[in-house]
């Protein structure tokens, strides 16, 4: 009793590394990258080899309510790499449902049944076969031979990924992590069945993860070249004014749009501006709307606001515009009557085409409409079938 005591206690351990990180001790005050330099942190697109526990406790990036972006530390967190015994699964049509334990915690994974007819599937490859034996060309025949043998390698993973997992088996998942009706959950890009009898395979990730943790994970990111003076030039002065900008937005829920020049009114955006003048020639009305400008192009190129039109100077804060929510789900369910995409979804560029044709989003882009198509996938209102198509019901 006394040994297992001590191995909870060590922070080598999972149940010891995460007590160990929600200690107040390691709850000190925290930099958030701004979602320009988030492609700087290697760890952004990594599937990161993460404890349940961890998943479940993350929040959502500070400003980024509805991305699907997460923060471990200062870390930008959107994939993760999962194993775990499977304790519950529901299968659907088109989708398995399984719940994994790790020891840590639990946590629903979706995993998409792969795109393959039946007939694709048990359907014999004997043309290659024969055209391989007729070869003359040893090296030919070697390739076909080759050929043949992957390609039944791949029908029968894809036959067995179309069966549903029992309870007590091992699954390795990596995919991106979403909220839906309030829960987390994995999206899988990639699933399989571990034959593992012995454990070793989970024994060895127990022993991988917390080094993962101690040499990575748990230190936070820093721009390369950052010190304690920041530079207030240049492009550097646009994110530090888009930061505050999104800040004022997130903070001031009664905003629903906006002109930049009615933002250069706002003492606290001005403050910003202002801070670089120590000692320098004051800008010029045009440089400050100048500055302006960029600063709300670039949030959106994020998908955080939109211009209404190119005729107009309104920009309008996405989240908080029903019309534009209610507009693209309607498209999403007109278009998924249609017979071309009822089955395999209807892309994103396609949903834009559509958007733009209204005059009021004309101005629209296609950041903008992924923005609300997450949002939408987060609330049910749609799924999303593949990478960027999507159908409504």
């Amino acid at each position: 009793k006394h040994q297992e005591a001590d191995i909870l206690k060590s922070p080598n351990s999972a149940a010891g590394r995460i007590s160990a990180n929600l200690t107040p001790k390691n709850m000190n005050p925290i930099t958030y990258l701004p979602q320009t330099y988030w492609g700087l942190d290697p760890l952004h697109r990594a599937c990161l080899k993460m404890f349940i526990q961890d998943v479940l406790d993350m929040e959502t990036y500070p400003g980024h309510p509805n991305m699907n972006v997460f923060a471990y530390k200062n870390h930008p967190i959107s994939r993760v790499d999962l194993m775990g015994w499977v304790v519950r699964v529901e299968e659907r049509e088109r989708v398995f449902n399984y719940t994994i334990d790790d020891g840590t915690g639990v946590i629903n994974c979706v995993c998409w049944k792969p795109k393959c007819s039946t007939e694709e599937l048990f359907m014999d490859d004997k043309d290659g076969r024969t055209a391989a034996s007729s070869s003359t060309d040893s090296t030919e025949q070697e390739l076909a031979d080759f050929l043949s043998f992957k390609t039944q390698e791949i029908k029968t993973c894809t036959r067995q990924r179309r069966q549903p997992m029992k309870l007590g088996d091992l699954l390795h998942v990596r995919g991106r992590i979403k909220s839906y009706r309030g829960a987390r959950e994995v999206g899988a890009a990639y699933f399989r069945c571990v034959d593992d009898p012995t454990c070793s395979i989970e024994i060895q990730r127990m022993v991988e993860r917390p080094r993962l943790y101690r040499n990575f994970y748990d230190i936070p990111f820093h721009l390369p070249g950052s010190g304690e003076k920041e530079d207030y030039t240049g492009e550097s002065l646009v994110n530090s004014l888009q930061d505050a900008i999104a800040d004022f937005l997130n903070k001031n829920n009664t905003v629903l749009n906006f002109e930049i020049k009615e933002l250069a009114t706002v003492d606290s955006l001005m403050a910003v501006v202002k801070k670089t003048q120590e000692g320098k020639t004051a800008m010029s009305g045009k440089q400050v709307v100048s500055l302006f400008t960029q600063a709300v192009r670039n949030l959106e190129d994020l998908g955080t606001v939109y211009k209404r039109s190119e005729k107009d100077d309104l920009y309008v804060v996405i989240d908080r515009d029903e019309t534009l929510e209610s507009t693209v789900l309607g498209i999403l369910r007109q278009e998924s009557r249609n017979p071309k995409y009822s089955d395999s979804g209807c892309h994103h560029r396609h949903v834009l085409d559509c958007l733009k044709m209204k005059q009021r989003f004309s101005g629209v882009g296609p950041s903008v409409v992924m923005r609300v198509l997450d949002k939408l996938e987060s609330q049910s209102d749609i799924i999303s079938t593949s990478e960027n198509y999507y159908i409504a019901f």
